[in-house]
């Protein structure tokens, strides 16, 4: 997939803005995560994590916070702090799980909820661990790219509480944050730039978000070939032209599709445009 645009365009921003927090946006399955595997400024230290604990607002800090500290352990001059950063939020989260656990024993005991205090997760103090734990990379290791990957899968509403709860944290000299983003982000991100003379809640909170694009259908075609590789012979003339139509420029829609149809008809030599068609067919009677 021809994405060398954004990757560049994601690259000079990581090498030449001083600091802030830029996303990248677009549908489920348009290559977002592709992307962000490619962005690898010359000369500047990067981390990537991705984000896997979705129940909540600080279900999402703690899970960044614990991915950063895990990888920066193995950093020299940050080690230390990065390790002491991860023991707390692991205990920290086992604390508040254990009291989860031991709470549903005790109700069925008897024990009433009043005569329990649960523990809350410190959500100030993971960012002020988060704040330090940045800072002391930046002084070791000069300027620092931090990629944060599936944070487009969580709820839009966690994903901005927790990026406006910490950006006094993570804005600072020498420091840029890149990060996918749930497409709902995107299109309020566009209509507050569309604003003249006007300034939207999410443009002082962002850089910029860059939009990944539909693949043409070119460029799908291209991409399957690239997949199937010399069992390409297997899929008859044609069938290439209806899966990318049928992708509507994404594709993980176009190599899903295509995968069904093959296994449909598995015991066949070759995969027709015929039994492509009655794929997509029943697959769309199956769906609605």
């Amino acid at each position: 997939m021809n994405r060398s645009k954004e990757i560049n365009y994601l690259n000079s921003i990581a090498l030449h803005q001083p600091f802030g927090i830029v996303g990248v946006s677009g549908e489920t399955g348009i290559g977002k995560t592709t992307v962000l595997n490619f962005v690898n400024p010359e000369g500047v230290f990067t981390m990537r994590v991705n984000i896997s604990l979705r129940d909540s607002m600080e279900s999402i800090l703690y899970d960044l916070l614990h991915s950063l500290a895990f990888a920066l352990e193995r950093v020299e001059g940050v080690s230390g702090f990065a390790k002491e950063v991860r023991k707390w939020i692991t205990d920290e989260v086992a604390t508040i799980k254990g009291f989860s656990l031991g709470v549903s024993f005790g109700v069925n005991a008897g024990l009433t909820h009043e005569k329990s205090i649960r523990p809350r997760f410190n959500f100030f103090k993971a960012r002020e661990k988060l704040g330090e734990l940045i800072k002391q990379t930046v002084q070791r290791k000069g300027k620092f790219l931090l990629i944060i990957d599936e944070l487009d899968k969580e709820k839009k509403e966690d994903v901005l509480r927790v990026i406006d709860s910490i950006k006094n944290f993570i804005i600072t000299g020498n420091f840029v944050v890149i990060l996918s983003l749930p497409f709902s982000i995107y299109r309020e991100y566009a209509a507050d730039r569309l604003r003249w003379n006007e300034s939207g809640n999410l443009e002082n909170i962002f850089k910029d978000i860059v939009f990944v694009e539909p693949l043409k259908k070119s460029e799908i075609k291209e991409l399957i070939v690239k997949r199937l590789g010399h069992r390409i012979e297997l899929v008859e003339d044609g069938v290439l032209d209806i899966v990318a139509e049928f992708s509507d420029g994404n594709p993980r829609d176009g190599l899903w599709i295509l995968t069904k149809a093959i296994y449909d008809n598995i015991q066949k030599e070759r995969l027709g445009k015929e039994n492509l068609i009655n794929t997509i067919n029943k697959t769309i009677i199956e769906y609605t």
